[in-house]
């Protein structure tokens, strides 16, 4: 158990410190990140219909005000990963454009696809919702001639933030993506992996007046019978369930019945979920943490299993979607709270153009006019721009940059009239520009959590005859007359013995078993640069089993060490890691940003 919940909590500090959601393939998931944020007067409404069928699949739904934002999501069944084909969307008789599905090669924007083929496709349609009667439609390639992609529809939903007359005010958190949580065996090669839970985080700085907080999400590929749970602030939510041969406390929240585990007005939704739960008593000012656990281990020996009897887990879950909204009596002052979130800088060389992109998020309700934004390098202004902020919260701003080489404190600044908070309305961030960044990688040694030292390793097998060396010479140079003369060989036969084990022994009972290991790697930037936001990509025997997202880049000389968790079974694999994979960054030496190696797993 301590092996485990080291391995998690070091999971976990990967997911929480990794890059926004990428729509790059990953067999383990897509972390779900907030996509949408804001405040409407009004409420935020949820439309769906929910089951896997064939398709299409057709939504109806009745607004009642104006919409200030929406977004429609299709989920689509692909069967495999290296399964192509479509899905497209018609709303209110406009057909948008035809969405291709790639599989293992997908880098469409907002298509979201883990695992076997599991697609989470995103759309933006706040423009095109109006007030009254609505009518999204979902197709995909399922029927089409020569077709492989499965192409049943798992679930069309739509979110709506709609201005209406309630005397509501609703303030609201929309993140998404596509997270793979499975268990042992399952993986997109000769290597099984495990994802057990995964979190995002919905930050709220004032539940003053709250009289609502409500939880929304979405699973897909559920199955009732083998339970699961979601937290928010680490308390479970919904009811346990009363199968026979369970103990208290077991929930079973992905079960194919949608609303029956918080507000309960059920519906069969066949390998789907959606529940809303009151968090009402459960909220906390600033950060609330949401998590999502495929399982839970019920008999101590370590694993999840879905194949027990009872199942404690199960065999895959993919969570896609959560939404936090918070409703106030709408009294006193409203409007637009904008935060100037991080301040991100690529591509800066001496001589050369970078740039310089803000992100800003709205806390407060919609602006209603253009937002002032300042950027100034060492107090000098660069540039200043008016700009509208979106309708989803989220806006960037991208402004170019001539650098000198040099040290610079790069300043954002962004100010709108009848901010609520100005104080979180600046940011500042140091950047080096000098020679083209130059990022090496380097691998240690894999162990197991746990481990001092790895079993088997030849730094292990140095370690030991330096130690047992040093211990017979003590023994040898301390002894009583008659004392030892025994031990002293024995010491130096364990010593040859230990010289002449192969890297590869390994326990016999370990033998074809898939365990967790620490990989750890460091990767330095030896350039005179500060290097932008990059990705590590990690093969075992050819196959990439992870990536490991850096959102802050390396600093010019710097370095950063990781231990990065993969299953493997024990004994002799060969290892590979990359940075910067796709050559996104501009890098002076790319020989250097591949390590590899054989390394012995014991």
């Amino acid at each position: 158990m301590r092996r485990r919940t080291i391995f998690l909590i070091t999971l976990i500090l990967i997911l929480l410190c990794g890059a926004p959601c990428s729509a790059v393939y990953n067999f383990g998931g897509i972390p779900l990140e907030i996509t949408a944020q804001g405040e409407v007067p009004g409420r935020m409404h949820t439309y769906g219909v929910y089951g896997l069928d064939d398709p299409p699949f057709t939504l109806t739904f009745e607004i009642d005000g104006g919409v200030q934002w929406a977004r429609t999501y299709v989920g689509v069944w692909g069967g495999t990963p290296r399964y192509t084909g479509w899905t497209d969307l018609t709303v209110n008789g406009r057909a948008l454009p035809r969405i291709r599905l790639y599989g293992s090669d997908d880098k469409s924007e907002n298509v979201y696809i883990t695992g076997y083929g599991v697609y989470w496709v995103a759309y933006d349609t706040t423009s095109l919702l109006t007030s009254g009667r609505n009518t999204i439609i979902a197709d995909s390639s399922r029927f089409e001639p020569d077709n492989k992609l499965d192409g049943r529809i798992y679930s069309v939903v739509t979110l709506a933030a709609v201005s209406d007359a309630s005397g509501i005010t609703t303030q609201y958190w929309v993140a998404e993506g596509n997270q793979n949580l499975h268990g042992e065996g399952w993986g997109t090669g000769s290597h099984s992996t495990t994802l057990d839970e995964c979190s995002v985080t919905f930050p709220a700085s004032d539940i003053r007046g709250v009289q609502a907080a409500n939880l929304t999400i979405k699973l897909l590929t559920s199955t009732r019978g083998e339970p699961s749970y979601v937290q928010f602030n680490s308390h479970d939510l919904g009811p346990d369930v009363d199968y026979p041969g369970y103990p208290a406390g077991v929930k079973d929240i992905a079960d194919e019945t949608s609303f029956n585990a918080g507000y309960y007005n059920p519906i069969k939704s066949r390998y789907v979920d959606i529940e809303v739960f009151d968090v009402l008593s459960l909220l906390k000012k600033g950060d609330n943490v949401v998590t999502f656990q495929r399982g839970r281990d019920l008999d101590g020996d370590g694993i999840i299993s879905a194949a027990a009897n009872p199942p404690e887990g199960e065999h895959y879950l993919h969570p896609v979607l959560a939404m936090l909204t918070l409703e106030r009596p709408r009294a006193g002052a409203t409007g637009p709270d904008l935060m100037l979130d991080t301040i991100e800088v690529k591509g800066a060389l001496a001589g050369e153009e970078g740039v310089i992109t803000l992100t800003i998020r709205n806390l407060g309700v919609l602006p209603s006019v253009p937002a002032d934004v300042r950027v100034r390098v060492n107090g000098a202004l660069l540039e200043a721009r008016r700009v509208t902020i979106d309708r989803s919260g989220i806006q960037q701003v991208s402004i170019p940059w001539n650098p000198e080489k040099g040290v610079y404190t790069i300043q954002g600044e962004v100010d709108i009239p009848g901010d609520l908070n100005p104080l979180n309305n600046k940011k500042e961030k140091e950047v080096t520009v000098g020679t083209v960044p130059d990022l090496a990688v380097s691998i240690e040694d894999p162990y197991r959590p746990g481990d001092a030292v790895q079993q088997g390793s030849a730094t292990l097998q140095v370690l030991v005859i330096g130690a047992a060396l040093a211990l017979a010479l003590l023994l040898f140079a301390r002894r009583p007359p008659g004392r030892y003369q025994k031990i002293l060989p024995l010491l130096l036969c364990a010593m040859v013995l230990v010289s002449l084990l192969p890297p590869a022994v390994v326990p016999a009972a370990a033998q074809g078993t898939s365990q967790v290991y620490l990989l750890p790697v460091t990767v330095t930037n030896l350039g005179g640069s500060d290097a932008s936001s990059f990705i590590l990509s990690v093969y075992l025997d050819g196959e990439k089993v992870m990536n490991k997202d850096y959102p802050e880049g390396l600093k010019a000389g710097g370095s950063e060490r990781s231990e990065l968790p993969i299953y493997a079974s024990p004994g002799s694999h060969t290892v590979k890691v990359v940075v910067d994979e796709d050559g996104l960054l501009k890098d002076s030496d790319r020989s250097n940003n591949v390590a590899e190696g054989t390394y012995v797993f014991s």
